[in-house]
């Protein structure tokens, strides 16, 4: 998978030229603007594992800012090709339907697992923001993975309004069947100026 193709969608994988980033977003540091940073408030997590590779459970922070993902897997995956989806959609306040802000098919997870082995800059943020148990490539072995600290901020783009947001990522086997999935429903507020 090439990693340009999330770069370009998440204020995770930007491009850090020294010091200082190329663009800045609602989550730099700037006491100017700090009082419109967005307040985000994860709502809930649902999570899926088919029971006949993996148990997954999930857990949310006291703060309601940050989660953490728990795999049991119980069966090797990946000796077949595995696909994964990407999709963030958003409800504005006072709307009543959600609309797709980033929808992603049939990424290649063994190309990104082996990306991100490769990758020191992914291999930096995750290590340094985000605790990934154990690097993973295919084919994912049997064993428990925890992926801890995953801050909501770093699962949305940049440019927010109000809303209900709902990230989605889903783990599809080259049979069609879905292997694990996971949505991530956050409620975000945008402090106005005179706030």
């Amino acid at each position: 998978m090439n990693f340009v193709r999330l770069a370009l969608f998440f204020p995770l994988f930007q491009i850090i030229n020294g010091n200082t980033t190329g663009t800045k977003s609602l989550w730099d540091e700037d006491e100017e603007e700090a009082a419109q940073k967005p307040i985000l408030r994860i709502h809930h997590i649902n999570i899926f594992g088919d029971s006949r590779y993996m148990k997954a459970v999930s857990h949310i922070d006291d703060t309601r800012t940050q989660f953490g993902i728990t795999v049991s897997l119980r069966e090797e995956m990946g000796s077949n090709f595995l696909t994964f989806n990407i999709k963030v959609r958003v409800r504005p306040s006072g709307r009543v339907v959600f609309v797709t802000l980033l929808q992603m098919r049939d990424l290649d997870l063994c190309g990104f697992f082996t990306e991100f082995s490769g990758n020191p800059m992914m291999k930096y943020f995750l290590q340094s923001e985000m605790q990934l148990s154990d690097i993973i490539a295919c084919p994912v072995r049997v064993g428990n993975y925890s992926l801890k600290n995953v801050n909501a901020k770093d699962i949305y783009p940049q440019v927010l309004q109000n809303g209900t947001y709902k990230f989605f990522v889903e783990v599809i086997e080259a049979t069609a069947e879905k292997v694990f999935a996971l949505q991530v429903t956050t409620e975000i507020r945008v402090p106005s100026a005179t706030e």
